[in-house]
């Protein structure tokens, strides 16, 4: 069997990470299969029956290399494999068999894409027996995951049991941990629900597993009814409790939510301001920052969480983040009173912004620059320009993105509202300048039409008996005179 170092190291190799970092810490206890790899307690009568197959200048070599890798020569076994390929004349069988040897080697060497290719060429000779190959497609495929190419790896692992190994518990385990890193969580689910039904009695990465398929799928009541268990399971854990809690507030069963934290309170689990304010971070943890936000605001009222900044910069980001606006407006006014600090206006600014109060939110932004403090004042200019265009106060829009090229992390984003704006600036004055002379032919075509029409009256003539046009519009005043005489031009933007 490998060695329990080596078992290890392939577990932290098919750790996941990123987004899925969570999904990882469940599956990091997962094993290869027994029959993953070769073993070292292979009896020389097991080589002796497959020498049954290998010329004996062949199998008395791999003889040999089997005798180095027992003395953990693996580095001697590596080339001598690698030294048995050149060969000619090897039948597909032997080289399969070599290629199969050598991917165990070189596994034992911490080289797992080299282990990956030897056993993928073996498989695609096609001379290994059905159950040997099987054996080979789950090593490369577990090693896949391990690279982190998913894809590849449960293909390989899905190849070998529809070409006939039995689909246990383990491998239904490994396809739920890489479909949950491909985010074809519905797959996911499906293999982590034969896991769970396989395992006698299901354990803690059983549970995990399902319930973070059903975070992903937005399966509330399936969470709600597995966290139920979990709880009767292990009725210790907190965590469990609180985050039956915060399914419960979602399932719309804030009775119930609130009866479970009762019950936290009557057993002596939560009992300090400071684990209140972590069951609400807890809330905004699993994306639930409403419910995190309205048992906060409760506590608050109730005095059992103290009124420090933090604790009232807490209650406002979880406002903010259910995009709860109006309700964040008078925390964040209370920080900035509290503190008096420019990051809280601006986060004041910032909440105004959202709301649509654009000219309080400039003035908070101008306030927080003027308060300092700021990590990144240049985007907090342009902060300052973006509500100025709001209002289409675009001159002072522009002022404010040129203060913010005064910094290079802001500079790039000012460059493109200025140049933005000057485009807005220069299309409104289109705008005007064509407008103007839609009025200016409009009035003119108006006193052409009456100067081919007979005067009406006296009124129409001036004391020399020459046409006027009296009746002229008055805003056509401002280009023809009453001769209908155009007036010289003059700049109007």
């Amino acid at each position: 069997m490998i060695g329990e170092v080596h078992m290890r190291k392939i577990n932290s190799q098919a750790g996941l990470t990123g987004a899925l970092g969570a999904l990882a810490v469940l599956c990091l206890g997962l094993a290869l299969a027994p029959a993953a790899l070769a073993q070292d307690g292979e009896t020389r009568e097991r080589t002796a029956r497959s020498e049954a197959s290998l010329s004996s200048r062949i199998g008395q070599r791999i003889l040999d290399l089997m005798e180095a890798e027992a003395d953990g020569q693996w580095q001697t076994a590596r080339e001598g494999y690698r030294e048995l390929l050149g060969r000619d004349g090897l039948s597909p069988y032997e080289e399969a068999t070599i290629l199969k040897l050598l991917g165990r080697a070189r596994f034992e060497l911490d080289d797992a894409p080299g282990a990956i290719a030897a056993w993928q060429q073996a498989i695609d000779l096609e001379a290994l027996p059905p159950e040997d190959a099987n054996v080979l497609r789950i090593n490369a495929g577990q090693l896949l995951l391990g690279e982190g190419d998913y894809r590849a790896g449960v293909e390989l692992i899905e190849a070998a049991i529809t070409q006939g190994t039995p689909l246990n518990g383990d491998l239904a385990l490994r396809l739920a941990q890489g479909y949950g890193q491909l985010q074809d969580y519905r797959t996911g689910l499906r293999y982590g629900r034969i896991a769970f039904d396989a395992a006698e009695p299901p354990e803690r990465q059983h549970f995990s597993i399902l319930l973070f398929f059903y975070q992903q799928l937005d399966l509330v009541p399936q969470q709600t009814e597995l966290m139920g268990e979990m709880i009767v399971r292990w009725p210790d854990e907190k965590s469990y409790w609180t985050s039956y809690a915060s399914l419960l507030a979602r399932s719309g069963r804030e009775q119930d939510a609130f009866e479970v934290n009762r019950i936290l309170y009557l057993n002596g689990m939560l009992d300090t301001s400071a684990e209140l304010v972590r069951l609400a971070q807890y809330y905004s943890y699993y994306e639930y920052p409403y419910g995190g936000a309205q048992i906060l605001e409760r506590e608050f009222n109730a005095g059992r969480i103290e009124p420090t900044p933090e604790n009232y910069q807490l209650l406002a980001n979880l406002w903010r983040q259910a995009r709860e606006w109006d309700r964040a407006l008078p925390v964040l006014r209370r920080i900035a009173t509290l503190t008096g600090a420019g990051p809280d206006y601006e986060k004041l600014g910032e909440a105004l912004y959202q709301a649509g109060d654009f000219r309080e939110a400039e003035a908070m932004f101008v306030q927080a620059l003027n308060q300092g403090g700021l990590s990144r004042p240049g985007d907090t200019w342009n902060l300052v320009g973006t509500v100025r265009v709001e209002t289409d106060d675009l001159l002072g829009a522009i002022d404010a993105f040129e203060a913010a090229l005064d910094w290079e992390y802001s500079r790039a984003g000012a460059q493109g509202w200025i140049s933005f704006v000057e485009q807005k600036i220069a299309i409104i004055n289109q705008g005007i300048a064509f407008e103007e002379q839609t009025r200016r032919e409009a009035c003119y075509l108006d006193i052409e039409r009456m100067r081919r029409s007979p005067p009406m009256g006296p009124e129409d003539l001036d004391s020399e008996g020459i046409r006027i046009f009296p009746r002229m519009e008055a805003g056509c005043r401002s280009y023809f005179d009453a001769y209908g005489r155009p007036l010289p031009q003059t700049d109007r933007s």
